[in-house]
């Protein structure tokens, strides 16, 4: 969620620190928010290579967001439940990339709008990112199933090496 929240970060660049003032009603206190740099506002969106950078990172992050969801129900669900949690885990990656479809398609419609689609994308991964490193366990107190317990047990609660045959 790091490498998202960065490469999102990266492409609203430091537009996002006008819009917080905005959004706290304190823009017109603040005249750097005009500053320009090589005739490119500061504050405004970042040259298109720091744009490409963050989008390659945020597309980076997308297979810890497509693959991760099988290796979590496995250690946090019993065997009758895993299907389950991981097809809710990966249709609702599917959910989120609509979203993104639908808002963005109304918000990034002018400059101003993609500036603040970009913000918005920036806050919630940088939340996102917050809130996993707060709270994330690496496994539940209490394993799910017999089978975990028995893993456990053997000392064999880790991923397999990765082979090519």
């Amino acid at each position: 969620s790091a490498l998202m929240a960065v490469g999102a970060a990266l492409r609203s660049g430091l537009g996002i620190v006008p819009i917080l003032f905005e959004i706290f009603g304190e823009r017109e206190n603040f005249t750097f928010m005009d500053t320009k740099v090589f005739g490119v506002p500061l504050f405004g969106l970042p040259p298109y290579p720091v744009i490409l950078v963050g989008t390659l990172m945020v597309g980076a992050a997308q297979p810890f967001f497509q693959c991760t969801p099988p290796l979590l129900s496995a250690q946090w669900f019993a065997s009758n439940e895993r299907a389950t949690s991981t097809a809710i885990a990966l249709n609702f990656n599917q959910v989120g990339i609509a979203t993104a479809f639908l808002v963005g398609s109304k918000m990034a419609d002018v400059l101003d709008g993609i500036r603040w689609y970009f913000a918005l994308i920036s806050l919630l991964c940088a939340l996102a990112s917050i809130g996993t490193f707060l709270h994330f366990q690496d496994l539940p107190l209490v394993p799910p199933s017999a089978s975990e317990i028995e893993k456990l047990q053997k000392g064999q609660h880790h991923e397999p090496p990765f082979r090519v045959s």
